[in-house]
């Protein structure tokens, strides 16, 4: 657990999933958001100030694919740390558009304990909170290139 509290924004549609990851990190000490579908994710993370974004794929209202490109049209107002996909859709073509829209790195929901999503989110969060936010495609606007 880190001295730093640092802010997530979790994105998925699946209650179960959603309260288990919930629940796992905030236990390790990171302030957890959520959004139980793209377009409320979408609107929240237009907002910025997130440290890091969770995406699940494929959800109601708007997909995590219409979610990416909704955030590259109308950027965050304060930056937005980088985004990981939580999935089990795991087509590369799907993968390969994700990547191309900002996504840092492409997770399988199946393939994921508890222990290995709190190491792959330190692993984005162990610098300092602007660090974090600096090493981000995402800046207010658009995302770098």
């Amino acid at each position: 657990m880190t001295s730093t509290t640092f802010h997530i924004l979790l994105v998925e549609d699946d209650e179960s999933l959603r309260h288990m990851y919930n629940i796992i990190l905030k236990k390790e000490g990171f302030a957890v958001d959520f959004a139980n579908d793209g377009m409320q994710g979408l609107g929240k993370a237009r907002e910025g100030g997130y440290d890091l974004v969770l995406l699940d794929l494929m959800m109601p209202n708007l997909d995590g694919i219409g979610f990416l490109k909704g955030l590259k049209e109308e950027g965050p107002k304060k930056p937005l740390g980088p985004i990981i996909i939580l999935s089990n859709a795991g087509y590369d073509t799907v993968a390969k558009e994700a990547i191309s829209l900002g996504v840092t790195k492409f997770l399988m929901k199946a393939d994921l304990l508890p222990q290995d999503l709190v190491r792959e989110v330190n692993s984005y969060l162990d610098a300092n909170k602007s660090e974090v936010k600096a090493k981000s495609p995402w800046k207010r606007g658009r995302p770098t290139e």
